[in-house]
């Protein structure tokens, strides 16, 4: 079970307040939708929520744990056994294979044979649920946009995260292929994960709890 508490989240850049007074409260087993402008800051304060930046103000708890007050080693700690991040980008390792950039995050972890099985057969499903499986044994530069946001939302769940952090995870994908990422965000869902995503596709906002929009001075929630 995962709760993430945002108090009064603010954030400079060189002088300039990008947001301030953001304030979130979202409980596990909910898909929660950031939306807002581009260049709002949407993927900085899923930086923050991901434990990959700090805010300059405010707090940020997550599961009572302040993670404003940890360092960095201890967020990438938390962040390895807790929080599963799909960047909007999914940056991958050139010369390792598809299979390979998706073990990445097993590389830092010791973990008995009879778990790491586990997840193996976890990879394996997986990437049958998002027709990768074929393109697994091939390098990463020889798969296309769409396959290789689809091996980042892989790996982002390999280690069972009780928090997922996505940063546009369906934006190169097309319709049937996001609707797949959605059906397993569900299925997270049901098993008291928390999801936080921004995205600017109004399908994808349908499929959310709660939809909050980003602007200068916070985080409101939208109305029907």
């Amino acid at each position: 079970m995962s709760t993430v508490i945002l108090k009064n989240i603010k954030k400079e850049f060189k002088g300039s307040t990008v947001f301030d007074s953001v304030n979130l409260t979202a409980r596990s087993g909910k898909v929660i939708a950031i939306k807002g402008k581009s260049g709002v800051g949407k993927s900085t304060l899923l930086n923050i929520i991901a434990g990959l930046e700090y805010s300059s103000a405010g707090h940020y708890y997550f599961n009572n744990i302040n993670m404003s007050e940890k360092n960095f080693n201890d967020l990438t700690s938390i962040r390895g056994e807790s929080i599963g991040y799909i960047s909007q980008h999914s940056p991958m390792i050139p010369k390792l294979s598809a299979f390979e950039n998706i073990c990445v995050p097993l590389w830092f972890k010791k973990e008995e044979k009879k778990i790491m099985n586990t997840k193996l057969k976890r990879i394996d499903k997986l990437s049958e649920l998002f027709e990768v499986q074929s393109q697994l044994s091939k390098k990463i530069e020889m798969l296309s946009g769409g396959e290789i946001q689809r091996v980042g939302v892989i790996r982002s769940l390999i280690n069972n995260p009780q928090l997922v952090v996505a940063d546009e995870p369906t934006g190169a994908l097309d319709d049937e292929t996001a609707l797949k990422v959605l059906s397993c965000f569900h299925t997270l869902k049901a098993e008291g994960v928390t999801i936080i995503l921004a995205t600017h596709s109004g399908i994808v906002a349908e499929q959310c709890d709660e939809v909050y929009h980003l602007t200068k001075d916070g985080l409101f929630l939208e109305t029907v």
